[in-house]
């Protein structure tokens, strides 16, 4: 190898260590940046419900345990929401609930999914207390709605839901879910 070779393969050696040296600079600065935005972002847990496939039971037959996970669903359905489980929230009341009645529940749907998605909320709704009336289709859930910007909880209210069903060709459906002053007889 001649020195001029020789030169000139040093010269490519201290080059390409100095474009590595830049580049792990480079990498390291992006890497502590994206930490730091990381540890600095607050996070929000949305608990999404539960998904029921239908309302069929077996000959038509329906137990207290199925009403109730239900209305259990019907429930996170409407409650627990965000600007980014509308969707997902709407399309489980729309498979639950009753042709007869889901233009009025998709209705009540609209109007808090779009106050929750023009004030950028969150609402998550805790039940504490689950009574039934079999005999007529009715669940009643007692609860804490809380409502959450961010992470920073900015309201929490106790509240009792009524949900009915309506037994419809072997299966039943939701007809009614609202809060039991509201409700309308």
């Amino acid at each position: 190898m001649t020195p001029q070779n020789l030169s000139r393969a040093l010269k490519r050696t201290r080059r390409g260590s100095a474009v590595l040296g830049v580049v792990t600079i480079m990498l390291l600065v992006s890497t502590t940046a994206l930490s730091i935005r990381v540890f600095s972002q607050s996070n929000q847990v949305v608990l999404v419900p539960t998904t029921v496939k239908d309302g069929m039971v077996a000959r038509g037959a329906v137990d207290k345990g199925y009403i109730e996970a239900l209305a259990l669903d019907a429930v996170y359905a409407m409650y627990n929401t965000s600007p980014n489980t509308i969707r997902f929230g709407r399309s489980v009341l729309e498979r639950l609930s009753g042709p007869a009645e889901r233009p009025k529940i998709l209705q009540t749907y609209d109007r808090i999914s779009s106050d929750i998605a023009a004030r950028k909320i969150s609402t998550i709704f805790f039940p504490r207390v689950i009574e039934h009336n079999f005999a007529a289709y009715e669940v009643v859930v007692d609860g804490v709605l809380a409502t959450y910007l961010e992470t920073t909880q900015i309201s929490r209210e106790d509240r009792r839901l009524l949900v009915r069903f309506k037994p419809q060709a072997g299966s039943v459906r939701l007809s009614f879910l609202g809060i039991i002053n509201e409700e309308v007889q």
